[in-house]
């Protein structure tokens, strides 16, 4: 055994394990852990810019390096520490160029925003790797050896893949949303015409309400079960004549060529979803124009059946006048007039009655 412990120690030197870990980890008779647990240090190798530097380098002074990293939810480095590699030294060097049109005023709001969510993120990747990823290489090694060669060979191959996955998704949303506020600029405005191809379409928004707090009372792992469940839902729920089907992070956006069907739709989902200790569902349906480009639906009309969501409660389908005057064989209340960001005039809202919803079941 004390070979195979050996041996073992070899293969984490070999991926770069300090020796304390190593030997911490051999104490407590799992020696594999020093390789998650010496991630940081590793990491630290390839950090070797300061802040002092970036700002030598014409880029963003230390104080306001400092305050954009604790933004991100992260610990500030003295001005001196080696705590950025050079392409993130980089980043920050052109942050500072382009200060007359990206003032750190507004830098620091969305590396907040940023932070949460890539935090959120790494939590959820780092457990499903201990439940599902880790389990499997170790039913299929062997022995300890096999299992620390394959752990360590398949993590280290996971980060650049889900760097490039990140950046990649991340890329493609900033263009998503430069193209929405585009076309909702376009259609106020003199190139209105320009904007070919527009449908009326009805545009249906769910999510799960409350799914934050109940992330963080019952952790990561029965967060990401609840979302399989709820897009298996949607997946089973949607109906034929669903044009779009998109996932929004904890929601869905779905477009239907006419407002009966969305709202069918909606109801089958919120039915769908009720379960005892797990959050509800919340709905909203627009039904006006909006412009189809390469598979997605752009313009104010999405814009407003997105807005219109975050007022609509627990098991709740809120619709616009549209919708309404679309489904007269379901039963409405008037919820009274709304102002949304985004949109100029005060929007009329309606409420699905609970009878009218049930009876759908």
């Amino acid at each position: 055994m004390a070979s195979d412990s050996e041996a073992v120690g070899d293969l984490l030197r070999a991926f770069g394990v300090p020796e304390d870990a190593i030997a911490r980890a051999a104490s407590r008779g799992d020696p594999l852990s020093a390789f998650f647990e010496s991630l940081p240090v590793r990491a630290a190798a390839d950090r070797t810019v300061s802040a002092a530097d970036i700002e030598a380098d014409g880029g963003t002074p230390v104080v306001h390096v400092q305050e954009l990293v604790r933004a991100f939810g992260l610990p500030a480095p003295e001005a001196d520490e080696p705590a950025f590699t050079p392409d993130e030294a980089s980043a920050f060097v052109e942050l500072w160029q382009q200060r007359d049109v990206w003032p750190l005023e507004g830098a620091v709001p969305i590396a907040r925003l940023y932070g949460r969510l890539l935090a959120r993120i790494a939590q959820a990747t780092i457990q499903q790797w201990f439940t599902v990823a880790q389990p499997r290489l170790h039913t299929a090694a062997a022995d300890e050896r096999e299992r620390a060669v394959a752990t360590a060979r398949t993590f280290n191959r996971l980060m650049p893949v889900a760097d490039a996955l990140l950046v990649g998704v991340h890329r493609r949303w900033l263009e998503h949303e430069a193209a929405q506020a585009a076309v909702r600029a376009a259609e106020s405005g003199s190139a209105a015409a320009l904007l070919s191809g527009a449908l009326e379409v009805s545009i249906l928004f769910c999510d799960l309400k409350d799914f934050t707090a109940f992330a963080d009372r019952q952790g990561d792992g029965a967060a990401i079960r609840i979302i399989d469940r709820f897009a298996g839902i949607v997946s089973h729920e949607r109906g034929e004549h669903a044009r779009l089907t998109k996932l929004l992070g904890d929601g869905f956006m779905l477009v239907y060529p006419e407002p009966t069907l969305a709202v069918d739709a909606a109801t089958r989902i919120i039915n769908a979803m009720r379960a005892p200790n797990q959050p509800a569902i919340h709905a909203s349906v627009h039904h006006g124009t909006a412009v189809p480009r390469e598979g997605d639906y752009f313009g104010s009309a999405v814009n407003l059946a997105a807005r219109l969501l975050a007022v609509a409660d627990r098991d709740e389908l809120l619709a616009t006048e549209p919708v309404v005057r679309g489904c007269p064989d379901f039963e409405w209340e008037h919820c009274g007039g709304e102002r949304f960001r985004g949109i100029a005039d005060e929007v009329q809202v309606f409420r699905l009655c609970p009878a009218s919803a049930r009876s759908l079941v």
